[in-house]
């Protein structure tokens, strides 16, 4: 299971369509004229952001209803039309905002109801990476990679999963050797012995929301083992990971060389640093360094474009050749600052009078002013949405009742007054312009 996305995605239906009820039944048609429940494609893989449009079909006499539900019971409604012959159709675009999973395809009529599983997925990528490329027979040989799965936020580490591990001998066939599970990071990694020259690869059999995936070939050239000793780079770190795209990427590691006391650091040796891009077949020469008295070396480099990295050493007269793991470091594009917002035109409300002054007590007292907007010179704002607010002596401003402006930007409103006090209009402001307010007006109310 794809256990990154397992998060339940909130049970709505897309593009506002209102759920059809259906009952959650399973199995065969329980009436005699609902059958021939089909999915096509299946399983649906969703492989990049355009989606897939899978089509649905089923035979009855009359339409009914017909639904789909993904694995967290979310339900999407189908609105099935006639294909000829008594059978509906129904089509759905997937795209990577669909849970993917086992869904099922639900359907009503004829009194019955019936259900088809099908299965959504999402595709995968296996890099892999059988090291080092000529080896003496006997030794050990490191085969690795990373497993990912694609959503629209690109590539993503699988992790958790069994990948197996193939082998094709010369004038042979690939047949499987081991197997290993990725950890959190989608990496895999196994050494094997190496007894004759051919072809690796990687293998994963799939699940029920990913498809299968077969990495590409990497062929080992296996040796007579020559009396030299043997070498490893060890502690091999590209970092800092992620890092934006323009910075500086430091590699470093240890070469070690095999003897009697056994490993030591090797001095004095040219290591490569070699990198291919995520999607890339082919590892590129970057730059090298050459190993300091306790065989450490390091380079930095710029980061361009994500990928993985490794360190090579070639060998030398009495020493063999050695390759590092692999490093995969995400580099990011920074986003542009966006422009900033335009200025808010002022604006200012004029004229405000309520009146009579004074009033008697719970008669109606009416408000008149007009909103202007500045658009050299100052205009009136027409249908704005303008609040009247009312304050006792020595007390808060509190809501009294919305008006809107006409055209011209005039208001106009009445409400009873009840006590004296200050009375004014305010203007909130929207997106082109801003607030305001008016002066406040003393009203006294007689009793």
């Amino acid at each position: 299971m794809l256990k990154r996305i397992h998060a339940a995605i909130a049970a709505v239906a897309l593009g506002g369509a209102v759920l059809v009820a259906l009952p959650a039944t399973a199995g065969a048609a329980t009436a005699a004229g609902l059958s021939d429940l089909t999915v096509s494609p299946s399983p649906v893989v969703v492989g990049s952001g355009a989606g897939t449009t899978a089509t649905f079909t089923y035979k009855a006499s009359d339409k009914g209803a017909a639904r789909l539900i993904d694995r967290d019971g979310r339900t999407v409604p189908l609105d099935p039309a006639p294909a000829g012959s008594g059978a509906y159709t129904a089509k759905y675009g997937f795209t990577f905002s669909d849970e993917p999973g086992v869904w099922t395809l639900q359907v009503r009529a004829d009194g019955g109801s019936a259900t088809k599983e099908f299965q959504v997925h999402w595709t995968t990528d296996l890099d892999f990476d059988a090291a080092p490329d000529v080896v003496d027979k006997g030794d050990r040989i490191k085969l690795s990679g990373t497993l990912t799965y694609r959503n629209g936020a690109g590539p993503q580490a699988y992790d958790g999963q069994k990948v197996y591990i193939a082998f094709k001998p010369v004038d042979g066939s690939y047949s499987r050797v081991g197997s290993v599970t990725t950890d959190r990071n989608g990496r895999f990694s196994l050494d094997q012995t190496a007894d004759r020259t051919g072809w690796w690869r990687a293998e994963f059999e799939g699940a029920s929301d990913a498809e299968p995936a077969t990495s590409d070939s990497d062929k080992v050239d296996v040796k007579v083992k020559a009396k030299t000793s043997r070498t490893r780079i060890t502690g091999f770190d590209a970092s800092p990971e992620p890092v934006d795209a323009g910075k500086t990427l430091r590699v470093r590691g240890r070469l070690e060389i095999s003897g009697v006391a056994g490993w030591s650091g090797y001095p004095g040796r040219q290591v490569k640093i070699l990198f291919k891009p995520a999607g890339g077949y082919r590892w590129q020469y970057v730059t090298s360094d050459w190993t300091d008295s306790h065989g450490r070396f390091s380079a930095d480099v710029r980061a361009r474009t994500s990928g993985w990295w490794r360190a090579e050493f070639t060998g030398a007269t009495g020493a063999g050749y050695s390759a590092s793991a692999t490093d995969y470091v995400t580099v990011r594009v920074p986003r542009p600052t966006p422009p900033p917002p335009a200025p808010k035109a002022n604006t200012r409300i004029v004229q405000f009078n309520a009146s009579p002054e004074p009033v008697e007590y719970h008669k109606y007292l009416t408000f008149r002013g007009k909103l202007q907007v500045w658009d050299h010179p100052w205009e009136g704002y027409g249908h704005q949405r303008v609040t009247v607010w009312f304050k006792k002596p020595g007390g808060s401003w509190h809501y009294v009742k919305t008006l809107w402006t006409n055209s011209t930007g005039a208001f106009w409103g009445k409400t009873k007054a009840s006590a004296s006090g200050y009375w004014r209009v305010v203007f909130g402001g929207n997106g082109e312009a801003g607030s305001s307010k008016s002066r406040s007006d003393w009203v006294r109310v007689k009793r």
